[in-house]
């Protein structure tokens, strides 16, 4: 990067990081998460502002040491957006998409424009083009889709020993034992 880096460019770039990671955090805020469009906009400002000031405002310094830590740091927030409930996991997605505007607002921030568009779009493909798939999926999957199979067996006691075995490795998916058929 240019030592000699102008107040408008800090600025455009700055101003690119904060609307492309507010994209990804118009998604979020759509599925009503609670790190959502100010805080996935803040997060890719913050890279882009860190990247531009680890860049130039200390002349002969490793930058890469600014990328690393700023990986790091918004690993850590991430983690803050994760929770556990039983067995239940959520807050990852979210986690990732800090991470992922993160690194956006640092593509912006060392003035990769274009690749920070691609990256934006491919973040926001992600998250709203798969998640319309993991819904569909869910639902599908909550109606109570049973899947029929067949097994063909030569003695009783392979009978007992596929029954034994599915019971204990997949009785969880079935909303009523009596569901299981064999014929």
């Amino acid at each position: 990067m240019p030592v000699d880096i102008t107040v408008l460019d800090w600025s455009v770039r700055l101003i690119i990081a904060a609307l492309l990671s507010g994209l990804v955090g118009f998604e979020r805020e759509a599925q009503q998460k609670a790190a959502g469009l100010r805080t996935h906009m803040l997060v890719g400002f913050g890279a882009a502002l860190f990247t531009l000031v680890g860049a130039h405002a200390f002349p002969g310094s490793d930058t890469s040491r600014v990328a690393a830590q700023i990986v790091t740091g918004v690993g850590f927030l991430g983690a803050g957006a994760i929770f556990r409930t039983g067995s239940t996991v959520s807050g990852l997605t979210t986690a990732a998409g800090l991470w992922a505007v993160a690194a956006i607002g640092m593509t912006a921030g060392v003035g990769l424009v274009g690749g920070a568009v691609v990256a934006t779009a491919i973040t926001f493909a992600i998250l709203y083009g798969l998640g319309l798939i993991e819904h569909a999926l869910r639902r599908r999957r909550s109606a109570g889709v049973t899947r029929l199979f067949g097994v063909r067996l030569s003695e009783l006691s392979e009978l007992t020993e596929v029954v034994t075995m599915t019971c204990t490795h997949s009785m969880s998916e079935w909303t009523r034992p009596t569901e299981m058929s064999f014929w």
